[in-house]
Parts: C-alpha cells; sequence; structure tokens
C-alpha cells in the first residue's frame, strides 16, 4: 500500500503539461543597446499578448523576462485575461539584420516562475521560444513559444 501510494505521489508529481502556441508580433523600442524589446501575439493552446526582453552579449542571449497574458480562445475587446505566467530568460542565441533590429532568436530558454488567475498554482517550470522575420514583411516576427508546466 505505501508503494502504491509512493508511485501515485510521483505521477502527479511528474505529471507535465506541454502547451504550444504560435508567434507573431514586433521589435518594440528597446531602453538599452544590448536589449531587444519583442511585443508577440500568442496563438494556440495559450492564446494572448506575449511581452519578451532579451538582454544580449553580442549574440548570446544572457538574461531577460517573459509575460504571457493568456485571454479565452477567441476573445475580443470584452474579454477579462485568463491570467499569466511570468519566467526569466537564461540563455539562446539572436541574429540582427543590417538595420541591428532582430532577425531571428533561437532557443531562448525561459524558466517559469510564477502565475496568477488560472496559473495561480504554477509556481515552476520551463518555456523555449523561437522567432524569426518574415519574408513577406521583414518588420514581423513569427515563432514558436513552448511552455511545460
Amino acid at each position: 500500500m505505501k508503494h502504491l501510494a509512493l508511485i501515485l505521489m510521483l505521477a502527479s508529481l511528474l505529471s507535465i503539461a506541454s502547451y504550444n502556441n504560435t508567434l507573431n508580433g514586433s521589435q518594440t523600442a528597446a531602453p538599452e543597446a544590448e536589449g531587444i524589446a519583442l511585443n508577440l501575439t500568442a496563438a494556440g493552446d495559450l492564446p494572448g499578448m506575449t511581452k519578451v526582453n532579451l538582454h544580449r552579449s553580442g549574440e548570446n542571449v544572457t538574461s531577460g523576462s517573459l509575460r504571457l497574458t493568456v485571454l479565452p480562445q477567441n476573445a475580443n475587446a470584452s474579454s477579462s485575461e485568463r491570467g499569466q505566467l511570468v519566467g526569466t530568460i537564461s540563455g539562446g542565441t539572436v541574429t540582427l539584420n543590417s538595420e541591428g533590429t532582430l532577425a531571428s532568436a533561437s532557443g531562448v530558454q525561459v524558466t517559469i516562475q510564477s502565475g496568477t488567475g488560472e496559473f495561480a498554482s504554477v509556481t515552476s517550470g520551463t518555456a523555449t521560444l523561437n522567432v524569426t522575420t518574415s519574408t513577406e514583411n521583414p518588420s514581423q516576427l513569427n515563432g514558436t513559444l513552448v511552455l511545460n508546466f
């Protein structure tokens, strides 16, 4: 009986769900030369608005933050947010175009630290962000955000 209880407890601790989003948006003005700020719209499992701040040294992402405000599926102007997920960025790489703006960000690693609303019980998790400029419109970014918590 003790073994069964232990197995069930471990299974509940290991049950991490994965959420897949597609992203589109743009780079905004960053407050510092080595910073990159992005405003992205997320569609998919956790739709909403994503704000990303990347700090870099050359092409290496050194730190930053991510805030995903999750909205209901098919949200409109009167929709209330379901909650937020907040995390810190610890790594990844960026490529800049000839104008010095973001051409791509790949393998950006996020540690999810907290949540609010429906996600208030989230205290840990991970995410990976990848974005690249659109071939049709170089000022637009497209990509993916995969969250695990």
